[in-house]
This record gives C-alpha cells, structure tokens and sequence, in this order.
C-alpha cells in the first residue's frame, strides 16, 4: 500500500513540476492571457479540478462546429473533421468560443482577433490536420517522407495522426509562431516534405532579400532572404488566399509575380506580361491548372507553374544542353505523345498546349495543309521541318549561318521568345506575333528589308538569300514583295497529310496570297530534286505553268 501511495504522490509531483515548468516557459508568449481580466496564464486552458474528462485537465467545452475542411488534388491523405489535441486547440482559434470562457467562467466575451490566429469553421485555406500519416502517403508521394522519419520534436498523437501540436508548443515560443523548430530554410516543412529538386534550386539558395515585398506576411516572418523564408515565401500555412496549394494569393500568378515585379527578382516580368503577344497568365479563370492534369483534355489556360517548377527551378541549363534550368523538372508530352511528369527537352513542355490539346492556338494563316499541333509538324516522320525534335530534312541549306548546319537543332524559343527590349529571356511578351522574338512579316506585299524577316534572317543568311543560292527566284519574289511566309511553312509538314513531292522544303502555301493556276487548275509545287523544282499556280496576277527551275 505504501508503494502505491508513493507512486500516487510521485506522479502528482511530476504533474505539479511539469506544470511549472510550462507556466514558466509560457510567460510572454502569444498563449500567455495572464492580461486578460478574470484569469491566469494557465486558466484559460487547464483547471485541476472539473475538467473535461479525458484531457490534460482541460478547461473548456469543445466547439461544435462543423468545419469546412482542406481538400486538394495534391494529396493523397484522408482528411476529415478535426480530433484529438486540434479539438482543444479550436476551442479557442476557430472563434466560436469566447477564449475567457470556462468552465470556472462560462459565457466569456473575449474573442481571438486577427487573421491566422482566428482561423474560424473554414480549414479549407490551412494546413491539414487530423490525418492519419499512414505509410501509404509516402508511398504514393515520393514527396513525402515516411513517418518514421520525422525528428523527434515533431510527433505525431498516439493514433499517429498530424495534429496541431506536431508543430506547434502551447506553452513555448522559443522559435516563433509556437512552432516546435525552427522554420529556417524551411527545416520543419520539409521534415515531411521532400520535394524533388528543391534543395538545389534557386529559390532554396536565393539571397534576395524579402524586405521589398508587397506581401505583408512575409515581411513579418522575421526572416529577410528567399533563401531564409524557403516555402514561406509562395505559402501559407494558416489563412492562405489559395487554400487547396495554401499560397498567399487566391490567383496563382500573383504568388510569382509578388517577388517577379522587380521589388524582390532583379527582373520585372510584369512588363513583357503586358506586351501585345504574351503567355497570358491574367487571361483566363482562376482554378483551372492542376498539377496533373491530362494535356489531351484540360482546358485552356496558361499558368507561370505550366512551365516553371517552383520548387526545382535552376539557372542555366541542366540534364541536356537543350533542357534549361526555368524548365528543370516539369511535367511535359514526350516526341511519342504521351504525357510525363518531366520534361526531357524545353519543346516537351511546350507540347503540353500546342501538341494534341484540343485548345491549341490556331494559326494566323490559312495554309493548303492546316495543322497546329506542332508535334505532327516537327515529328520525326514530318515530310520537312524545322529541327526542334531532331534534325531537319533537307541536307542542302547554303544560307545556314555558322555555327549551324544541316545537323543542327534549334530551340522552340530561338523564334519564340521575349522581344530584345525585354529584360527578361523566355516567351513571357513581345511587341511581335506570334509571341516571336523578332519581327516577321507575313502580310502580302511586304517590302524586303533585314528588319522584315529579321526572324528568318538571324539563322538564314540574308546575303545567301539575295544572291538565289539555294533557289534562283528568292530575290524575285522577294523584289516583287512576296513574302517568306506565302510559300513556307516555319513549323513543319505533316506525312499524314503531305508528301515527298509537294511538301518538302516547308513548302505549304497561305491560300489567301498563292491562288490556283486559272488554266491548270493547280496550286503546287513540286520536288524534282537537289535546286530543282517546278511549280503551277497563281500569284500576284502572275501564272506559273509548270514552271521550272
């Protein structure tokens, strides 16, 4: 009987010195209400006697809302109402019940103000909580760490769900924000997050300082660098704008573009998004891109994560010479068509929008063979092209300019690109359509000048071209203001529907400049070999009959 009485004696001691011990280390801390009329630093949460049965002596009745709760496509956990400790912890933050109200004092009126401290019934825009952190999360994410690895200041209760208190300490400050560790660099994020990529990128290596942000959460981190901020610079783990990705802004551009406007980036993207031809990404509704989403079905839409990896973006370029680093590690369509989670070339995630997705751009000219889905038109089995997947066709180029040559590949963004005003690089805007990166004319009656077709003129040699070497009419045509475009096709000619005698060469008339011959009834051209070619058609008033040379 001793003994047992000895034990209950111990286990109060130990009880009273923890207690203490919280007391002490809660003084001064967001959760020390000693201020607060009618109460302690220890009273608006735990009373010894009366308690709710169950708890740690706690000193509230429970809310008993029904909470709107997180869902979103990029996890795989099973997320419903909140239990255990994050019930306790609502008593107070979902504003349902005054925070001075007690069972020694009930009907309080002191309510938790403030945005991410009162998080109200709608959990939807916080991190999720009372999930069960089940092995099969990790691994179905590769993302996320398994279980057994989390450190050890973050636990799990005892049916190993995530509550609040895996990363918050009620009766300690010691890190800010009640956290149990430090969020530096995001170490206690990515204690379960271990995002492909991250730790060499340049957003987790980035000394830009924050300071100039127009966000005003994230001046108040404490922490003054991209680097230091890590996650926290894109999101919020408490009242986000965009709950189901928990960014700080409801439209996802926003979240790039709150550091990418020359306050935080030392380049301003705000201003080639403004330009006439432009990847649009204020042009469409909120809500449409998903992270795996099918490229064959999804709507229209252009989003900065559609091409950028956030969380794995590099400088320079990376697995390839033909793969830059603004691109590392987003999802794409390969040369077979088939949709992967990362791209291997820059013109992958290219065909994301302009391969088979039924949304495709249309062209602004109307050719004899219509075709926009690039990856037809620059496939391997394409009748002529322009070498984005591999090689071009045609082994006869005397107007190549070095260091290309008949074995050269370019680049979807050697034509299409940020105009030379821009200080940004990429097809982000540009003052010439189609989002080029120089200026080509495709209008009838077009004067030659290097600044006409200077696109064309920065690979192709424009002397090579005035001097007929490769085709003895070129400066004909181009004296009598018939432009580059009236006969060829920049992208490509498909084999489904042209041919090894008509189309090569990127031949592919616009219809609207190249009439049919009056007598023949033709509109085509014909390959009969190396510089030999004959056509039969109409232009500019003027009958080509067979004509050969």
């Amino acid at each position: 009987m001793m003994g047992i009485k000895f034990n209950k004696i111990t286990a109060m001691f130990t009880i009273l010195i923890i207690s203490v011990t919280a007391c002490a280390s809660i003084d001064g801390t967001a959760h020390d209400l000693s201020a607060v009329p009618g109460g302690n630093k220890c009273s608006f949460c735990h009373t010894p006697h009366g308690a709710l049965p169950g708890t740690a002596l706690w000193n509230r009745e429970l809310s008993k809302a029904v909470y709107k709760i997180y869902q979103s496509s990029s996890t795989d956990a099973e997320i419903g109402q909140p239990t255990g400790s994050s019930k306790l912890c609502l008593s107070c933050h979902d504003g349902t019940i005054a925070m001075n109200s007690t069972f020694d004092n009930p009907g309080g009126t002191s309510y938790i103000q403030g945005r991410g401290k009162n998080l109200g019934t709608d959990l939807s825009d916080d991190h999720p909580i009372s999930f069960y952190y089940s092995p099969s999360i990790s691994a179905k994410d590769f993302q996320i760490k398994p279980a057994h690895s989390l450190p050890e200041q973050l636990k799990l209760d005892k049916n190993e769900e995530v509550q609040c208190t895996t990363c918050h300490d009620p009766h300690e400050d010691k890190f800010g924000k009640m956290l149990l560790m430090s969020n530096q660099r995001s170490q206690l994020c990515l204690s379960c997050h271990d995002l492909d990529g991250w730790r060499e990128s340049v957003h987790s290596n980035s000394a830009a300082m924050v300071t100039a942000t127009t966000d005003t959460y994230l001046r108040g981190t404490g922490f003054n660098t991209v680097e230091a901020n890590g996650c926290l610079n894109c999101h919020r783990l408490h009242s986000a704008g965009r709950g189901e990705y928990l960014l700080h802004f409801a439209d996802t551009e926003d979240n790039c573009l709150n550091c990418h406007d020359g306050t935080v980036a030392s380049t301003d993207l705000t201003i080639p998004l403004k330009k006439v031809s432009r990847h649009d990404v204020r042009g469409y509704d909120e809500g449409i891109h998903e992270p795996f989403e099918n490229s064959s079905s999804m709507k229209a839409h252009v989003e900065c994560s559609d091409c950028h990896n956030p969380h794995a973006i590099r400088s320079g370029s990376v697995g390839s010479s033909v793969m830059s680093g603004p691109m590392w590690k987003v999802s794409g369509v390969t040369d077979a068509g088939t949709d992967t989670t990362q791209a291997a070339n820059d013109y992958n995630v290219c065909f994301k929008c302009h391969a088979s997705n039924p949304n495709r751009t249309d062209s602004a000219i109307t050719r004899q063979i219509t075709q926009t889905n690039t990856l037809m038109e620059f496939g391997y089995s394409a009748i002529s092209r322009h070498p984005i997947i591999t090689v071009g066709k045609n082994k006869h180029v005397p107007s190549l300019k070095i260091p290309l040559t008949v074995n050269s590949t370019i680049t979807c963004t050697d034509c299409h690109n940020s105009d030379p005003a821009s200080a940004v690089k990429g097809p982000h805007g540009s003052i010439y359509r189609p989002l080029l990166k120089y200026n080509y004319e495709t209008q009838d009656f077009t004067g030659e000048s290097e600044f006409a077709y200077r696109l064309c003129y920065e690979c192709h040699s424009r002397d090579s071209i005035l001097d007929d070497q490769s085709f003895p009419f070129h400066s004909e045509h181009l004296e009598h203001e018939v432009p580059c475009s009236a006969c060829h096709d920049a992208h490509g000619v498909d084999s489904a529907q042209g041919n090894q005698i008509n189309n090569t060469h990127l031949m592919n008339f616009d219809i609207n400049i190249v009439q049919q011959n009056p007598d023949t009834g033709k509109r085509e051209f014909v390959d009969m070999g190396t510089y030999k070619g004959k056509c039969s058609l109409l232009c500019h008033e003027i009958k080509h009959t067979e004509r050969t040379y």
